[in-house]
């Protein structure tokens, strides 16, 4: 399975860690955040990013 990255401002990318998120659906942007060990992480990634992403399979969704 591949991985899904996200940028801070113009800085590196950065992971978004395997296990349990949190996604908050906008209509242009989706943010998502996590708990790896003790750190909170947070990113927003534009709406189709994230569909591109959960079509792929790099993403997996529960919903209810």
């Amino acid at each position: 399975m591949g991985k899904v990255g996200f940028r801070e401002g113009d800085g590196v990318m950065l992971l978004i860690p395997a296990g349990p998120c949190e996604i908050e659906l906008d209509e242009l942007d989706v943010t998502i955040t996590w708990v790896d060990d003790k750190v909170h992480g947070s990113t927003a990634i534009p709406r189709s990013d994230f569909d591109m992403h959960v079509a792929s399979g790099l993403l997996l969704v529960d919903r209810p």
